[in-house]
């Protein structure tokens, strides 16, 4: 019986958001490391492409713009000429890491003749099966270890659990002259966004938890602050008086502070799992959403959790879960990270 020869032009499709394409990044390195002679591509969203622009196992990466068509449904044509140009890949197989109904017709619509998505209970919507060749049940818990499961049904993968971003050196530098001006010394990052409410840590309470952090460690705390979260951030003032310097910019600049921070403390969302994948030491606030699949992929990482009912439904409300969280308990969670890992220092990034 002949071995069916390896692919040679492979596509991933990971289209959004920050903390699901971190979570996917180690899936080209384990492909370049598996088949070395394959031409590999992604395929992403184009707010979310310096995530991967320049992950060195790629040879290409593309873009399409579907939630531009929300605010300005003329771009149609656009995203014809991106699907135009992610057909002329002529991909062999496609593997759909998102589950989603946009992210399987994109699959589809690269022409790839094997597309490879999960199965039904692994995957976000049931209706993007419809796509796929063949439908993958992943062995694993974690989602990052879920996605190299999909790969490995190409055969046996090389799996390299890194996750590689590089960061300019003049963002870095950037970066780090913001930080001097600042006078910050060592400091924690907090993130106490996130995409649903019930997802989040009350940022009155991140207030309590900077005070016990200057107090106890010394630390200054660095608040980050996305689009539409300033409610978050005239919250944490109302509640304490130590100004927190507020960090808002794009994803590479994100990545750059992270490097330099002592810790990082966040619930289920995106700068966390940078964080992790940056090899900074993180504490992981969890209520709703179940850590053994979710949490940051780090041995790095203290997770707290009250709750064992798991619910990926989305609350504009906290939720009693997230609100058993104490302030003392993330201090001694920060405590035991801070006194087991030595000081920050520069930690791995490519410059380009």
């Amino acid at each position: 019986m002949a071995t069916p020869r390896p692919p040679t032009r492979i596509l991933i499709v990971k289209l959004s958001s920050l903390g699901d394409i971190v979570h996917a990044l180690p899936v080209p390195a384990s492909l370049r490391a598996t088949f070395p002679q394959a031409r590999l591509a992604w395929v992403v969203e184009e707010k979310w492409l310096p995530l991967v622009a320049h992950h060195p196992d790629l040879d290409q990466v593309f873009t399409v713009d579907s939630l531009g068509l929300r605010r300005r449904p003329h771009r149609w044509s656009a995203l014809r000429a991106d699907l135009r140009r992610l057909r002329a890949f002529q991909p062999e197989v496609a593997l759909d890491l998102q589950g989603t109904v946009k992210s399987a017709a994109v699959a589809r619509a690269s022409g790839a003749p094997v597309r490879l998505g999960f199965s039904a209970a692994a995957r976000r919507e049931l209706a993007a099966g419809l796509a796929y060749t063949a439908r993958i049940e992943p062995r694993s818990d974690h989602v990052v270890e879920q996605m190299l499961d999909l790969a490995e049904a190409l055969g046996p993968l090389q799996r390299q659990l890194r996750f590689p971003f590089p960061i300019p050196a003049s963002v870095q530098q950037d970066v780090d002259r913001w930080i001097a001006e600042n006078q910050l010394g060592e400091f924690a990052f907090f993130s106490p966004g996130g995409g649903w409410a019930s997802k989040r840590w009350p940022s009155d309470r991140y207030a309590v938890l900077a005070e016990m952090l200057q107090r106890q460690f010394g630390l200054a705390v660095v608040l980050n602050r996305g689009p539409d979260e300033r409610d978050m951030d005239d919250a944490y003032r109302r509640a304490n008086e130590i100004r927190a310097r507020l960090f808002s910019g794009d994803v590479v600049h994100l990545a750059a502070i992270l490097r330099r921070a002592r810790l990082a403390v966040g619930a289920d969302t995106g700068p966390l799992q940078l964080a992790a994948a940056l090899e900074v030491p993180t504490v992981a606030l969890f209520g709703p959403t179940n850590p053994a699949r979710n949490r940051p992929y780090s041995p790095h990482c203290q997770v707290i959790r009250k709750t064992t009912a798991t619910t990926y439904q989305r609350r504009d409300t906290y939720s009693p879960a997230m609100l058993a969280i104490t302030p003392a308990e993330v201090a001694a969670a920060c405590g035991h990270l801070l006194q087991a890992l030595p000081a920050a220092s520069p930690r791995p990034g490519l410059a380009t």
